[in-house]
């Protein structure tokens, strides 16, 4: 049984009785876009400002910062990659394993499952009804076993290659507020003071936007949103300086 067959209703029930989404693919997928673009605006920023120091023709500094974005994107699309293709083997591991069980200790699953309801507070004779219907069904003990005993909820697999996609695509957004006023403005000190606001700018946007699934208050995580991504470019700015200092 792959790991996508095992559908629950808990998406369903999140979804529908409280307008949940955090546990949807939806949910799921925010995370990885607010990280990427997060690191895109905030990486680039740091080392256009980093370069500028070094470099006083703004076509050097748009082909650095070129350079650095394809290598980021591409950076971030294997590491989305490869990490969620971790975390779905594990959950297939995981899954296989405990299907194993059922079928080769299925007198350890079942008790297993009697101190599942009894921590739920059931008495033994309502207990043994509801280890009875579990137990006579393969496909639901096997469900109840992964969420239950394992906490894995089921349907929460991701597809790899999307999530790879998405968060590069994610990370080439966020790079833009950051690189664009390079392509207009001539002025290295006047391109990176735009640049900068707009990356501030947008940071801020970021934070309201992910309130949409979050619902924290807009204002609050803009401005938390704006704050640590100023604190990470002053940061990278701050380290690009000693280098280039070290380098002369």
């Amino acid at each position: 049984m792959k790991v996508n067959e095992l559908e629950s209703p808990l998406e369903f029930r999140l979804k529908n009785w409280h307008g949940e989404d955090w546990h949807t693919p939806k949910g799921r997928i925010i995370r990885d876009v607010v990280y990427a673009v997060d690191t895109g605006l905030i990486t680039t920023i740091a080392f256009l400002a980093g370069v500028s120091v070094s470099l006083v023709i703004t076509q050097d500094i748009l082909l650095a910062g070129i350079a650095h974005i394809a290598s980021g994107t591409i950076a971030i699309f294997f590491g989305a990659y490869i990490s969620t293709k971790a975390q779905k083997e594990f959950f297939h591991n995981q899954i296989e394993r405990e299907k194993k069980e059922i079928e080769e200790l299925p007198e350890k699953e079942t008790e297993e499952i009697r101190h599942i309801f009894r921590d739920f507070g059931f008495e033994e004779d309502d207990l043994e009804v509801v280890v009875k219907r579990i137990t006579a069904d393969k496909e639901l003990w096997l469900k109840f076993m992964i969420q239950e005993e394992i906490g894995l909820v089921p349907g929460t697999t991701d597809n790899p290659v999307r999530i790879g996609l998405i968060s590069a695509a994610s990370f080439a957004v966020g790079t833009i507020p950051a690189i664009a006023p390079f392509f207009f403005v001539h002025l290295i000190s006047r391109a990176l003071l735009i640049s900068a606001i707009l990356v501030a700018a947008f940071l801020f946007v970021l934070g309201v936007w992910k309130t949409r699934i979050t619902k924290a208050h807009w204002f609050r995580s803009g401005i938390e949103t704006l704050l640590f991504g100023g604190i990470s470019c002053g940061v990278g700015f701050l380290l690009g300086r000693v280098v280039v200092a070290l380098v002369r």
